[in-house]
């Protein structure tokens, strides 16, 4: 039967770390899988739209070259002089503007040097199209300039052009203006054309990401086992000064293990952002590193401190900062360490703070510090029930402990507490292990923890 019980807490542990293992493994592959998507969607939209821009240019090329094409007839240079067309003139340079609007073009206009209309065809049914030119009149270019502008009106391509007619010497002598529809085999070729190249690099991008994505998953496990592999080293670093501590002070480590838990539960319930989470259980543990620094006469003294003793144990918290400032992975338990003897009232110490001038996560601490210190045997006393001690507790609220905090510690205890005494010691400690480095050990995939309420 004891090989029975004792081998049972060893598989559940199992169990729970393996289920742990594939929750943070198929957070990665999510993850990765995201920010490939991402990196995708940009790179299709950003390669897309310069594309779809220079291929649009490159068609408008092509369409502005056939209409100037079709329209060469009446804007080349001619010898006629259009300020001063007889009727035979008039006539023959009609049936041209008649023949090009029997193509391609919708309106077929001539302007002589003054921009006064000479020649005018409109293919017929298209007299409302006459109107949408005169509602987009344009001012005609200085210089004799070329002008285009394209249209996509009623499901039609149009390309509004303005094409300068020289004469002998080059000298400006009028204008041809016409609107140009885009025949529906050229604008369907066109669109067929635009939507490959568009699906040809959609593809080609694709592809270039799904190659990327087993790469990227084995530079991220790499990268993750190297973080993974530090941030442990710093959380055995952590437990061995902890545990320091409390052997310098005739403390078991267990009770840092235990501060802990009630300190991170307690954050979380609060809803602590994940780096005060992280700060809040570095402090838990190392809250005493400074008596590392205080002799032991003063420190093991089994008796009532001297007014001069108790003013040289005070300074453990300047010491245990000083020490904490060292390291700037460490020097996020400050505030705990340097803060958790102030008093709600303004009667605690170092420096006397009152209220929420207290940081938030010292506050938390003295209030799951003493309770613990209450609920746990010491050789000079006995263990409180929890009642009792929540009881005492409450009797401080608003002179050493913050009362909200209080009031939602009070509504928690019960159950914190049963979960940790509830089994044997060593795993509690396993639990409490695999709680902190949860949080720790899934920043470096950047992921939040679960349990984290933000």
């Amino acid at each position: 039967m004891t090989e029975t019980k004792t081998s049972a807490p060893s598989v559940i542990d199992v169990k729970a770390d393996s289920q742990e293992a594939l929750a943070t493994s198929q957070f990665v592959h999510r993850k990765i899988l995201l920010r490939l998507f991402l990196g995708w969607f940009f790179l299709s939209l950003t390669n897309g739209s310069i594309v779809l821009w220079l291929e649009i240019s490159r068609f408008q090329q092509f369409v502005h070259a056939l209409a100037l094409k079709e329209s060469a007839v009446l804007s080349g240079e001619t010898p006629y002089d259009l300020e001063q067309l007889d009727r035979s003139t008039s006539q023959y340079l009609t049936n041209l503007a008649q023949q090009l609007v029997k193509r391609n073009f919708l309106v077929v206009e001539l302007y002589d040097a003054n921009k006064q209309l000479k020649i005018e065809a409109v293919r017929q049914g298209q007299e409302t199209t006459e109107q949408w030119i005169n509602s987009h009149r344009h001012q005609f270019p200085q210089r004799g300039d070329f002008f285009k502008e394209f249209h996509f009106t009623q499901g039609k391509l149009l390309l509004l052009i303005l094409v300068p007619i020289k004469g002998p010497q080059h000298a400006l002598i009028g204008y041809f203006e016409g609107i140009y529809q885009v025949d529906q085999e050229t604008q369907d070729s066109i669109k067929d054309e635009l939507l490959h190249t568009l699906l040809l690099i959609a593809l080609s991008i694709t592809f270039t990401t799904l190659l990327m994505y087993p790469i990227v998953l084995t530079l991220n496990r790499e990268l993750t086992k190297l973080s993974t592999d530090l941030l442990t080293g710093n959380l055995e670093l952590m437990n061995v000064m902890g545990r320091a501590i409390a052997e310098r002070d005739s403390d078991t480590n267990s009770h840092n293990y235990r501060v802990t838990f009630y300190a991170l539960r307690l954050g979380e319930t609060v809803g602590l952002r994940h780096e005060n989470i992280l700060n809040l259980i570095t402090g838990a543990f190392l809250h005493d590193v400074g008596k590392i620094g205080i002799r032991d006469p003063i420190l093991l003294k089994p008796g009532k401190l001297t007014s001069q003793e108790f003013e040289i144990m005070k300074t453990h918290v300047t010491l245990g900062v000083d020490i904490l400032k060292q390291s700037s992975w460490l020097s996020g338990a400050c505030d705990v360490a340097h803060f958790h003897h102030e008093k709600y009232d303004g009667s605690g110490y170092p420096e006397g703070l009152k209220g929420e001038a207290i940081p938030l996560n010292a506050r938390i601490f003295a209030i799951v510090d003493v309770f613990d210190a209450l609920t746990s045997k010491r050789p000079y006393k006995e263990s409180w029930t929890v009642h009792d001690a929540l009881a005492e507790l409450e009797r401080d609220s608003g002179s050493h402990f913050d009362p909200q905090l209080l009031r939602i510690f009070v509504s928690i205890a019960p159950a914190l507490y049963q979960e940790v005494t509830g089994i044997q010691e060593s795993q509690m400690i396993a639990m409490v292990k695999r709680c902190i480095s949860r949080h720790f050990l899934t920043t470096a995939i950047g992921a939040k923890p679960q349990s984290q309420m933000s």
